[in-house]
């Protein structure tokens, strides 16, 4: 929680950062950038997890794009720190352990590197008469400078880093017969870049920035600035930064868990053409010809992101059974009702309906990303959801796909099981509800669901999933302590100071996946402390926590510890939890005035016995 001593500072931010999102252009980035530097946030406290450490190294003046990126982690409610090395001493900066680089303690490194500046001067001049074999030893040599530069930084740092690959240049001295030679200069380029990404494809710490890709995108003829470059080494043109900026975003929402979650999605001229309620099933646009291809091309890229774990949902001002008649009998409706997460097809306000469906989601506004051909609906949205992302349709369905596909706000750093495997589980969880509804005693329910609750030591493979859970997870968190992906795989490899458990379920309807973690700190032989226990919030209330709890006693028993002590620090939303610990046995040890709590129980002394109805499987 913020504690703000220095409130006018926070205020004055916010107030210039409106210019911004009025009017993003290059002057008033400039001008709100300048006077943000100047306000005091010397008393401000500022939680961890809105801190971002930012460092900048490049072979050109990379100044300009620290302006955007500042104001970008601002707008989404970070407090950037960028550190920019001095011009073109990248190589010194990773080499040098003193460097001002290591000194400060970036979260994420950012490199722009050109590939002129790994060679000689004369390489362009003399290339066209190189022998195929010099040529491929350059190849090499540039791959091997690179490699030793980033494994020392990664061996150095914790820091999440960014690389960004080589633009591959539209002149060649060859000119059409370029990809005659067996190493053309455009193929020279296009190699490095390959081999870069085969080199650290199975890294969890260096990533590979696509520059070459957004430049080509945003027009190769229109992202370098020639006279700048000539005049001060500033390669970028000042209309490419932004888009340069909102890129590199993508990588730190991920990392600051600031990405988006969820697509909710309006349906008449949205997901299909017309108006169901009027043209009925057999009159509305989605079809193989145009103009209802356009809508089905939509709804496959809406599909591809909902297998890779974005959710679908849907809010829709229509006749309930009209709209389901299109998911369940159209023959060209790809999005089914198992893609979705929920719905809310009513003609209530959709307003309420968006609250409505974060809440059986469980997730915050802040993750939902809003589609809706209509404007007053999305206007309606915008002043009365602002956490909420609402996305400006073009007027033309052919552009829904573009629109969608440009967007930056699903991004991950890793891909998990439970993301590839997200719409199954929440359609399972659909068919819970409904059998939970029929059953009205809470013990049938559980008995009936055949709960079997895997409980084991995390490996490296569920990592990400941990980091996850431990930065989204809220209400049913007895710490809130958010580590880094970097700090979990600190303690992961130091299992005489830490153990960290991960629970998984499976019912009769699916898996839910991995819903828990618990990490245990190893203080003594004799005492450990329970650091951190969460679970996901739609597992609660089928006795699994009790199970899980008990199996950290259980491990503690067999070791003989003495005493399992634990804290439950009160945050705004967990306050589900505050009686977890004196509910299973644990007895106060001390409570701040704060409201933070430490707890101990004595293993030795507990009998530990499994919650009935739950198979407990111990791995």
């Amino acid at each position: 929680m913020m504690n703000y001593s220095s409130i006018d500072a926070f205020h004055e931010q916010n107030d210039l950062l409106k210019l911004v999102r009025k009017e993003p252009t290059h002057r008033n980035y400039w001008n709100v950038y300048k006077r943000i530097k100047k306000l005091d946030f010397s008393n401000v406290e500022i939680p961890t997890h809105q801190r971002i450490n930012i460092a900048l190294l490049s072979s050109f003046t990379i100044d300009p794009l620290a302006i955007y990126l500042d104001i970008d982690c601002r707008l989404k409610g970070l407090f950037p720190e960028i550190y920019i090395a001095p011009f073109n001493r990248f190589q010194e900066e990773v080499i040098n352990e003193r460097s001002g680089l290591y000194q400060s303690q970036p979260d994420i490194i950012i490199f722009f590197v050109e590939v002129e500046s790994l060679l000689e001067d004369m390489f362009r001049v003399k290339f066209p008469q190189m022998k195929t074999e010099h040529r491929q030893a350059e190849l090499d040599r540039v791959i091997q400078t690179l490699k030793q530069l980033l494994t020392l930084i990664h061996q150095r740092s914790e820091s999440l880093i960014l690389f960004s690959n080589f633009i591959l240049p539209a002149f060649s001295p060859f000119g059409i017969l370029d990809n005659k030679q067996e190493i053309g200069f455009k193929r020279f380029y296009q190699s490095l870049n390959i081999r870069l990404e085969k080199l650290f494809r199975e890294s969890k710490q260096v990533f590979i920035f696509d520059l070459n890709e957004v430049a080509s995108n945003y027009g190769k003829d229109k992202y370098m600035n020639y006279p700048m470059n000539y005049r001060g080494s500033l390669l970028f043109t000042e209309s490419f930064l932004p888009r340069a900026s909102y890129e590199l975003m993508g990588y730190i929402n991920a990392l600051k868990s600031k990405n988006r979650k969820c697509i909710v999605l309006d349906l008449d001229g949205t997901l299909w053409g017309g108006i169901i309620g009027e043209d009925e099933l057999d009159g509305i646009k989605l079809n193989v010809t145009y103009p209802g291809n356009e809508f089905m091309d939509f709804q496959r890229s809406l599909l591809s992101l909902s297998n890779r774990g974005v959710i679908l949902a849907v809010n829709s001002k229509n006749n309930l059974a009209d709209a389901l008649e299109v998911f369940q009998k159209h023959p060209f409706m790809l999005i089914k009702e198992k893609n979705l997460a929920a719905y809310r097809i009513n003609w209530n306000d959709k307003v309420q309906n968006l609250i409505e469906l974060s809440k059986e989601i469980n997730i915050g506004l802040d993750s939902i990303v809003f589609f809706d051909d209509n404007p007053i609906e999305r206007e309606r949205i915008k002043t009365s959801l602002p956490e909420v992302h609402v996305i400006e349709l073009p007027s033309s369905p052919t552009l829904f796909r573009q629109t969608l596909e440009r967007m930056n706000d699903f991004n991950t750093l890793s891909l998990t099981k439970e993301d590839l495997n997200r719409s199954e589980m929440y359609y399972a969880r659909r068919k819970r509800q409904v059998l939970e509804q029929q059953i009205q005693s809470i013990e049938e329910f559980i008995k009936s669901l055949n709960i079997v609750a895997k409980i084991r030591y995390a490996d490296d493979l569920v990592l990400p999933r941990v980091t996850n859970l431990l930065n989204r997870t809220n209400q049913f968190n007895l710490t809130t302590r958010r580590y880094t992906d970097a700090e979990i795989r600190q303690m992961y490899s130091n299992s005489e100071k830490y153990l960290i458990y991960t629970l998984e379920v499976v019912d009769k309807f699916g898996h839910e996946g991995t819903v828990g973690v618990a990490i245990v700190k190893i203080n003594s032989e004799d005492s450990y402390l329970i650091d951190s226990f969460l679970m996901s919030c739609r597992v609660i209330g089928r006795k699994i926590e009790t199970s899980f709890l008990y199996k950290i006693i259980k491990d503690a028993q067999k070791k003989r510890v003495k005493n399992l002590e634990a804290e439950y620090i009160p945050t705004k939303k967990n306050s589900l939890v505050k009686d977890f610990y004196p509910k299973h046995g644990f007895q106060m040890l001390e409570k701040r005035n704060d409201g933070q709590s430490r707890w101990v129980i004595h293993p030795l002394d507990t009998k530990v016995i499994y919650p009935e109805y739950i198979q407990v499987v111990e791995e």
